[in-house]
């Protein structure tokens, strides 16, 4: 519907934040889905819905490793959606405590669709505030490298990969160190 989605976009909203603190997590990972799209498509600001969402989105990142399939789809699912709000109104996000919890939970390990959503933001960041990411760049090599694996499954598909192989040139130009210490050398040009 993208932003067809408009004229419901209040009774939605209502409607996903009862299904975020739903005991189910089917119903979490759906409406954490639902509510970043929502976010993402609506030409309604809920910026000022960003603080409730957050905290709504912040139980779903505090799980344990070995949880069962359905929470840690909805763990991917949050950060999918988180992603959508930053990139959707970055000023309205509080990066500085927000970011720590996001990048903690890559690289994905259950539902890589959300790694689009991720590396947009990622991308989006890199362009209009670039030092936000510096305190991270050490793991965000890390989750470069991961997803890049030849020997794994595509989880960005082709688009984002050749974004993030240029954007591992540009960060290869500021510190070529960091970037071969992360094992990212034969994504160089030229390698």
């Amino acid at each position: 519907m993208k932003n067809a989605i408009t004229p419901h976009t209040e009774p939605l909203l209502d409607l996903f934040y009862r299904a975020l603190s739903d005991t189910e997590p089917e119903v979490q990972t759906n409406a954490t889905f639902a509510s970043g799209l929502l976010v993402e498509h609506s030409d309604m600001d809920l910026s000022p819905q960003y603080l409730h969402l957050l905290a709504a989105y912040r139980p779903l990142f505090a799980i344990p490793a070995d949880s069962p399939a359905a929470k840690l789809n909805a763990r991917d699912n949050a950060v999918g959606a988180v992603s959508r709000l930053i990139t959707k109104n970055t000023p309205a996000v509080p990066l500085d405590q927000v970011l720590p919890v996001l990048f903690d939970a890559l690289p994905l390990k259950n539902d890589f669709l959300e790694n689009r959503p991720v590396f947009r933001a990622i991308f989006h960041l890199f362009h209009t505030n670039p030092q936000v990411l510096h305190p991270y760049m050490d793991r965000l090599l890390q989750v470069f490298a991961y997803v890049l694996d030849p020997s794994g499954p595509d989880q960005v598909g082709d688009e984002i990969r050749g974004e993030l192989i240029g954007l591992i040139g540009v960060l290869n130009q500021a510190d070529p160190g960091k970037v071969q210490a992360a094992g990212l050398g034969p994504f160089l040009p030229g390698a």
